[in-house]
């Protein structure tokens, strides 16, 4: 797809590096301190961003319709960030830019974020009720997808767009018929195996009996990958095969593939357990920071319950994220001032 290059200030420019401007300016930080920011008129980095990227839009790059068309798709599920973007812009604009992604679609072949315009005219089809349309616009995105992780494919701040392989596979997994659902594992496999991708690998694992090698081994690499719910999952499966009637261990296979670790010492698993306790509650898991808590306490080591209490009063990461377990919150509130007193 030939770029369209500007002149701005007298340098040579493209739409796309426009669109990426609009995508960083859209996320510079407002001032977090409430009494300074209301003596201060409001930011325009917003608005602002919210033009280029119309300006970008109405040239047809597919960047900034992929970013304004992902923060609409994400504003339907609750994306608090998303839903901040989307609302900068008129429902008639939006249906416009619908009918640019069918342009675009066309002629995917021709651009890089081809397989993301796919991917995103399949999740909309998905949402309108039309599976079959969708899964069609899934399986080109796949098939022209380059697999191996690109740092150039997507830009860095790009809000996220699910892969095409597990938007597939999720399609496929929620069918009534049998043979349909088993044709799922086929795409996170591929993207598993080709992608490496964590999220595909968690989903393998899904499909795999807790007690065999292979759920171990899909649930390891999502939860090594930062996968929040792979890595609680796996310190919950440590935590249980260090008990010794563990129904776990009945697998011999299983038994086989833990052996460098039962072999090791008393209270190695029980160990590694807190060990990916720790890892949950560093990506933000609360229940597992409340957990370990718990457990200093067990000890005696109080010192070490009030670091991870604490650490359950941070805000979320993001300023626009909700709390996700604020009975936690006040809990820690709670305990905190017991300890205290």
């Amino acid at each position: 797809m030939r770029k369209t290059t500007l002149i701005i200030l007298g340098y040579k420019t493209s739409v796309e590096d426009i669109a990426s401007l609009a995508i960083v300016t859209f996320r510079v930080p407002d001032l977090s301190d409430a009494s300074k920011k209301a003596a201060l008129p409001p930011s325009q980095h917003k608005p602002l961003s919210a033009a280029l990227l119309q300006g970008c839009a109405q040239a047809e790059d597919p960047l900034a319709i992929c970013q304004i068309l992902t923060a609409v798709y994400l504003a339907g599920l609750d994306e608090v960030s998303a839903k901040e973007l989307a609302a900068l812009f008129s429902q008639s604009e939006i249906a416009k830019y619908r009918k640019t992604l069918e342009k675009l679609g066309a002629k995917s072949k021709t651009f890089a974020l081809g397989p993301e315009v796919l991917t995103l005219q399949g999740l909309f089809a998905e949402r309108e009720g039309q599976k079959e349309k969708a899964k069609m616009f899934y399986l080109e995105a796949v098939e022209r997808c380059h697999f191996k992780y690109n740092p150039k494919a997507r830009h860095p701040m790009q809000l996220p767009l699910i892969t095409p392989w597990n938007a597939l596979g999720y399609l496929l997994k929620a069918d009534n018929d049998p043979n349909v659902r088993d044709q799922a594992k086929n795409y996170f496999r591929r993207g598993a195996v080709e992608g490496d991708d964590p999220l595909s690998y968690y989903e393998l694992a899904s499909l795999e009996d807790r007690t065999s090698p292979q759920w171990l081994q899909y649930t390891s690499k999502a939860a090594a990958s930062g996968h929040r719910q792979a890595t609680v999952n796996l310190a919950e499966f440590y935590r249980d095969i260090s008990k010794e009637d563990s129904p776990v261990l009945a697998n011999s296979k299983m038994r086989d593939a833990l052996n460098w670790l039962l072999g090791w010492r008393q209270g190695s698993a029980a160990d590694l357990a807190r060990e990916w306790l720790q890892a949950a509650s560093n990506i933000g898991h609360k229940p597992s920071t409340m957990q370990l808590a718990d457990h200093c306490e067990s000890v005696g080591n109080k010192e070490g319950a009030k670091v991870h209490l604490r650490k359950l009063l941070e805000p979320p990461s993001s300023t626009n994220q909700v709390e996700e377990w604020p009975q936690l919150v006040r809990v820690a509130q709670k305990r905190l001032t017991g300890i205290r007193t």
